[in-house]
């Protein structure tokens, strides 16, 4: 099935396409830079990247945020409709609800894990493990702020402010820790500098693969 086809089937709206595809960008330019002596499956990585957050539907503040919907916003009610279908299907905890719709899909099962245990939460472990992989596409995340890409400072940042249940943790400084370790790794195996991504190479680089990005399929 391809990765339009997905989208539309389990409910993306524009801005949740527009998100996934910013992290396939993210990953795409490490990928055009890459010199770590490590062999990365970068195809699976970005095919990853565009449905890492398919679930995020059910969890989206409607009330408190509707301008993360952007143009979208007019038709906010229709929105609605769709997180209310997803939710009766999938539930309401957005990490079950794209674990279960990457199995649905016949992902394979250590991929669907580790796409599920890409969480903040989880910063030091990933930055622990030996998945490149992983590290790269958590990475992407980090970097794909809701309107558009930002600096890893300014995604710890955001996290701060909108996610005080992890900012009131006491492991949170490590976490962070974990997240800018992530970094450093990753700028010690590409030839450019990491805060070269930005909103305008992201851009550039889906204006090349937009064709490739509608038609990778699963």
């Amino acid at each position: 099935m391809k990765i339009s086809e997905i989208y539309k089937k389990f409910g993306v709206s524009p801005n949740l396409q527009e998100h996934m595809e910013r992290v396939f960008g993210v990953v795409s330019l490490i990928e055009k830079h890459w010199k770590g002596a490590e062999i990365v499956n970068w195809n699976l990585t970005k095919k990853m990247a565009l449905v890492h957050d398919i679930g995020n539907v059910v969890k989206f503040d409607f009330i408190n945020h509707p301008e993360f919907l952007e143009d979208e916003q007019k038709n906010i009610e229709y929105w609605k409709r769709v997180q209310a279908e997803m939710i009766a299907r999938y539930g309401s905890d957005d990490n079950e609800a794209t674990k279960m719709i990457l199995t649905e899909l016949g992902i394979e099962p250590k991929i669907v894990e580790d796409v599920y245990n890409k969480r903040f939460v989880n910063s030091v472990h990933t930055s622990q493990s030996g998945s490149m992989s992983l590290k790269i596409l958590y990475y992407g995340d980090l970097r794909a702020l809701p309107l558009g890409i930002g600096t890893l400072e300014e995604r710890i940042g955001e996290i701060r402010k909108r996610y005080t249940n992890y900012a009131s943790r006491s492991d949170f400084e490590d976490l962070v820790n974990a997240c800018n370790k992530i970094e450093k790794e990753i700028q010690g195996k590409v030839d450019f500098s990491v805060n070269e991504i930005d909103n305008k190479s992201i851009n550039q680089a889906l204006l090349t693969d937009k064709f490739l990005i509608e038609n990778t399929e699963l």
